[in-house]
């Protein structure tokens, strides 16, 4: 509990010591579950900078896929961190809470998937709480940190909870592109 408390601190800190910098962005991507199963992602981002090379975005991402047997919308929180290098290579990582809507299109009131897990839906929206872990690697296109324009991929871990449970997470990949709107000091 100690080392909790004293990691709040050191946190609250870093956090006080800004580098007088954030940046407004939005972005829009792929999001393949397991990779094959389109979707698209919206995410609207709030970039604090602590220093010329690293950031604690905030990100909030809407987004939809469809798999043979239903269809998820979800809005994801993230926060996490993001190291930028000289060549404009960027990694990051974050973890998420959020909500999704599972629609099943199958006949039956229960749904088997290829793990095993039973799950008993009803029609329409089926609500789940989703946390996440996001990692990511990326390229600052203009190489500007002022009016940056970013390409991106990240894999992804979340689990459904209103689908399975903490022993079955889901993955899914996420790539596509962000540009800065607007930069405040």
């Amino acid at each position: 509990m100690k080392r909790i408390i004293l990691l709040l601190i050191a946190t609250a800190g870093i956090s006080l010591s800004t580098h007088a910098q954030s940046l407004i962005s939005a972005g829009i991507g792929y999001f393949g579950e397991r990779a094959v199963h389109p979707g698209v992602v919206l995410e609207f981002e709030y970039e604090t900078f602590h220093s010329e090379s690293f950031s604690l975005p905030l990100r909030v991402d809407l987004g939809y896929f469809s798999d043979p047997e239903y269809n998820l919308m979800f809005l994801d929180i993230h926060k996490g961190f993001r190291e930028y290098f000289k060549s404009g290579l960027f990694l990051e990582q974050s973890m998420g809470i959020g909500i999704a809507s599972s629609f099943y299109t199958l006949e039956s009131i229960y749904y088997i998937d290829e793990f095993g897990s039973v799950v008993r839906y009803r029609d329409g929206a089926n609500l789940g709480f989703t946390p996440s872990v996001t990692l990511g690697v990326g390229y600052n296109i203009t190489r500007n940190q002022e009016t940056q324009n970013l390409i991106w991929i990240r894999p992804k871990i979340y689990w459904n909870f209103g689908v399975r449970g903490l022993n079955l997470p889901y993955t899914a990949l996420q790539i596509g592109y962000t540009h800065t709107f607007k930069t405040t000091k």
